[in-house]
């Protein structure tokens, strides 16, 4: 397909119409238009869920809502596809894959409507409802999901930018919870006075195919605090506090809980103040790579390789098993083998490399470091 930089586009529409951690990545698809064509405006349809990720982002000039279902009935996909008509978009990219998101572009008669598909029988139909089919030549399966963007846009535009996942800007306010947060787990460890590290912990996602067993979080978290001063906090929504819970009732030193107690913006602020983060496969821990944060993620069901963080000084631990990567769908796992096929041993190993990074940094000097540092990708 030829390149499109010869054309100017006033008005770019872009669909992600997915969850936390797809609607970070995809913050690399407005990041690299604005390369290619800098004066224009760039909408983003989001799902409200994802709302915060691309509210107040330097990319991304207007936010459109759609609560997207699968149950969507014919009149409000019209309703969605009338206000996408009004805003008089030029070009659409369809960069959650999503056929309902080709469909209404479709609807919406936006003159150039752009996808990233493999044509097979199963969906041929699609070609109705693009203009411009950008063909995955490629096994997209191995390459990172950021990366597939990069490939993507770059093909569109005739460009070769480097894909970079950004986050929305934080205010003063958001930066003082933060702030006040970090100080109340330093004082609950009694750490005020000392060098340590920030370490987060993620450990819960809400799918039985992605958590590894909390009992390997906590022996991993001793074996991490026997040899690092460090202040310990877990991260997440409402929903995770009793697994928090529970994990702190198996160590024999302090753990600070800040689960449910930020909203998106003030938990990338205080991931900015964390020197290193242990995860599972969350959207956190697509905020963490878009920040730069060493880690280590420890992925079940889906594949590293696709999904894996997009960033330097990150080591994912995935199963050795027969049938992943997997959806958690075809095979009903009630309590997913596979996740035990990761040791402690093994993560514990991990952690200890990438710590190297960060062993010596105080708080403070940390904090500047992370603020000042640029994205590894950029």
């Amino acid at each position: 397909m030829k390149s499109k930089m010869s054309q100017s586009y006033k008005h770019i529409l872009v669909f992600c119409l997915r969850k936390i951690g797809d609607a970070i990545i995809a913050t690399s698809v407005p990041y690299l238009l604005k390369q290619a064509y800098p004066d224009a405006k760039i909408t983003m349809m989001v799902k409200p869920l994802t709302k915060e990720i691309v509210t107040n982002h330097p990319m991304i000039d207007e936010v459109m809502l759609y609560n997207y279902s699968h149950k969507a009935s014919l009149r409000e996909i019209r309703q969605i596809a009338t206000e996408i008509k009004q805003r008089d978009f030029d070009l659409c990219i369809v960069a959650d894959n999503k056929p309902r998101s080709a469909m209404l572009a479709w609807l919406a008669g936006v003159p150039k409507r752009i996808g990233f598909e493999k044509i097979e029988f199963r969906n041929m139909y699609l070609k109705l409802f693009y203009t411009d089919i950008i063909k995955i030549d490629y096994d997209a399966q191995q390459t990172l999901q950021a990366k597939n963007h990069e490939i993507f846009i770059n093909r569109f535009t005739g460009k070769y930018d480097v894909a970079k996942m950004m986050l929305p800007a934080s205010t003063e306010e958001n930066n003082a919870k933060a702030d006040m947060l970090l100080a109340q787990a330093v004082k609950e460890q009694g750490k005020e006075h000392q060098k340590h590290l920030n370490i987060a912990l993620c450990i819960q996602s809400g799918a039985a195919t992605k958590d590894w067993p909390i009992e390997r979080f906590a022996a991993t978290i001793k074996r991490i605090a026997a040899k690092y001063n460090a202040v310990f906090y877990v991260i997440g929504s409402p929903a995770d506090i009793a697994a928090a819970e529970r994990l702190k009732t198996m160590l024999s030193f302090p753990l600070s809980i800040l689960c449910g107690k930020t909203n998106l913006v003030e938990l990338s602020c205080v991931l900015r103040k964390t020197d290193f983060f242990l995860t599972i496969d969350t959207g956190s821990t697509h905020m963490a790579a878009a920040i730069g944060i060493p880690m280590v993620a420890i992925y079940g069901g889906t594949s590293p390789q696709k999904w894996g963080p997009y960033c330097e000084d990150a080591i994912t631990l995935a199963p050795d098993y027969p049938c992943h990567p997997c959806d958690g769908t075809k095979i009903k796992c009630s309590s997913p083998k596979c996740l035990l096929t990761i040791s402690v041993d093994e993560a514990v190993a991990a952690c200890e490399k990438v710590l190297k990074i960060t062993e010596t940094p105080t708080f403070e000097l940390n904090h500047k470091k992370r603020t000042m540092t640029k994205h590894p990708h950029s």
